[in-house]
Order: C-alpha cells, then sequence, then structure tokens
C-alpha cells in the first residue's frame, strides 16, 4: 500500500528531480511521489501550479486541516468517471428499495462493529452488559424498518448505549467522555474523537476521489448538508473499530496526557501541537496494522479501498450482495 505524508511544519512544497520535497525553515523533506497517495496538511504550506500538476499526474490527494484538525480545503486529483457507474449510482439513490437496503447493510455494520468494541472489553472485564444488551436488541429492529429516517432514529438511540460505556471502559478521571460533543469539542475524549475522525473522513474522500463512485451521492447521510457525503455513510463502519479503540488504548496505557490538550475560552477542548503530533503517528500506526478477513490479511488502510470496492461492485451489479465490514472479537 502507498504511504499518506502528515505535514506538521510551515514550508514550501516544491517539485524536485520529478518528485516532491517540502521545504521548510530547518529541514527539506523529501516526499516519494511514487510511494504516496495522501498528503494531509496541518500547517501552512505553500505550493504552486507545477505541483498541484505532479499531484494530479500522480493521483495524489492533499488536505488541508489547521493544527486542531479543522478543515480548511483540499486538491483532488482530476476525476475521470464511469458514465454507467454514474447512473446506476443514481439509480441505486433515486430506488427507495435500494436505498434501504443499503442504508440497512450500512446501519448494521455500524452498530454491529459497535457492539464487537464493547464485547472486547467486556472480557477484559468491563461491566458493559447492560449497552450490549440494549444495542442488541435496536440491531434485531433494523430489518423491519422502512426508512432512513427510522434507521437514523435507531442509529441514534444505539450510539446512545454505545456512548454511555466510554467511562467503564476508560476507568480514568483526566479522560471523562460525558456525551459526544462537537464544534467545538468540551473535553480531551471528544477532541481525539473529532481528530481521529476528521483523519480517517480524508482517508475515505481520497479512496472515493479515486474510484468509480460519486462521493456526493450517499445513502444515510443528508447530500444537503455536505458536498462528500457518501464519505460518512462508509467511515461510520470502521470508527469504533479503528477511531474509537485506538482512542481507548491511548487512555487505558496511559500513552496520551492531559498536558498535551489546551482549552479555549468558549471551553473548547484540542490537542496542543505535540499531541496533534502523537495522535497523528499513532493513527498512521493504527492504520496499517493488519487484521484477517477470510483467511486473507489486510491492513486498515488497505480495508478501507476494500469497503469502498465492496459497495462500488454492489452498485455496479458485479456482485448480488453488499456486505460492508463486520469486525468479530
Amino acid at each position: 500500500m502507498k504511504k499518506t505524508i502528515y505535514l506538521y511544519k510551515s514550508g514550501t512544497l516544491k517539485r524536485k528531480d520529478f518528485s516532491l520535497a517540502c521545504v521548510t525553515k530547518d529541514e527539506t523533506i523529501p516526499i516519494p511521489i511514487r510511494q504516496v497517495d495522501l498528503i494531509i496538511c496541518f500547517s501552512e504550506i505553500t505550493l504552486n501550479k507545477r505541483v498541484l500538476e505532479l499531484l494530479n499526474a500522480y493521483g495524489i490527494s492533499i488536505f488541508f486541516f489547521t493544527h486542531n484538525a479543522n478543515y480548511i480545503g483540499q486538491f483532488l486529483p482530476k476525476q475521470h468517471y464511469d458514465g454507467s457507474c454514474l447512473v446506476k449510482q443514481v439509480h441505486a439513490y433515486e430506488n427507495e428499495e435500494t436505498r434501504l437496503y443499503i442504508a440497512k447493510q450500512m446501519t448494521y455494520a455500524n452498530l454491529h462493529n459497535c457492539l464487537s468494541v464493547l464485547k472486547y472489553y467486556q472480557k477484559k472485564g468491563r461491566n458493559l452488559t447492560n449497552e450490549i444488551n440494549e444495542i442488541e436488541k435496536i440491531i434485531d429492529k433494523i430489518k423491519s424498518k422502512e426508512s432512513i429516517s427510522e434507521l437514523l432514529l435507531l442509529e441514534a438511540m444505539a450510539k446512545q448505549f454505545y456512548y454511555s460505556g466510554f467511562d467503564e471502559i476508560t476507568r480514568n478521571q483526566d479522560f471523562v467522555f460525558e456525551k459526544r460533543m462537537v464544534c467545538p469539542p468540551k473535553n480531551a475524549m471528544n477532541a481525539m474523537m473529532s481528530y481521529g475522525y476528521a483523519l480517517l473522513y480524508s482517508h475515505y474522500l481520497s479512496v472515493l476521489y479515486r474510484s468509480s463512485l460519486l462521493p456526493s451521492i450517499s445513502f444515510i447521510h443528508s447530500m444537503s448538508k455536505s458536498k462528500d457525503s457518501l464519505q460518512y455513510d462508509l467511515a461510520d463502519i470502521l470508527k469504533p473499530v479503528l477511531v474509537d479503540r485506538l482512542i481507548f488504548r491511548l487512555i487505558r496505557k496511559n500513552q496520551i496526557r492531559k498536558d498535551m490538550f489546551e482549552y479555549g475560552v468558549d471551553g473548547s477542548c484540542y490537542l496542543n501541537k505535540e499531541g496533534a503530533s502523537f495522535f497523528v503517528k499513532e493513527f498512521d500506526k493504527q492504520l496499517n496494522k493488519t487484521i484477517q478477513i477470510h483467511g486473507v490479511d489486510y491492513s486498515y488502510k488497505r480495508l478501507i479501498s476494500k469497503e469502498v470496492h465492496e459497495l462500488s461492485n454492489y452498485i455496479r451489479e458485479k456482485s448480488t450482495e453488499y456486505n460492508p465490514f463486520l469486525m468479530n472479537w
């Protein structure tokens, strides 16, 4: 698999001997163009048209965030859509039966993976019986639902039980979850969740733009609230097993510290520069860890591509079923 490059230091992206380099005040960081598929910038980066031409030629996406992981913008390589796939994706969205089937499969995978995370920590001695039982009851209701709005309501109910188990999993007074808070996050747990989810969205969107799918046509999330809403549909499936478990590990093993966060006058909480650098490195390690699926080793990064292609194959009628990833421990 190709690598993701994370840039923390301000500088200039330049073409260098038919490749790329980031020139900062202190050093020149080589970027092996043939080994990279995504660049994520958290600092002030200057680049010109010649760099964009090179990124486009090699199909490399570049995303820009503040150091707090607030999204700024992106450059995506020129897309070459498959017209027949586009027509089929629109048809899948407009056909109520097909859209509902895809949405049910996504919702089931999302909640199943939340449940798997709770069961994993239950085996490690945490008391999560109530949360597990309640989510199992909700999952059993998915098949009977007849609309996207009903599925969204089920998901919201399940997530409340899922979130209520977080403090039992971590048992750390320095990292109390309380509840999901965004725009802005108000504590360290929420800050890490927002940061990790932003990174995951970038990886999904980068893969989507290299696929035959149109990122703006989603099946669960509202297309009116975001231009590229399909990334959110797909990312929800891996959030529990990739991002949430990473956060739990960092807290339970005392790898993340309170002094890696900063607080604003409005009560907002974000990773500071040291914390952000540490978190991104741990996220990248997690992304490159491998799991076995039907006897085949997949890194989580490769799994993201597999998930996009799984949906694409169903929409293009290359497979008769859509089966998103289910984690089982």
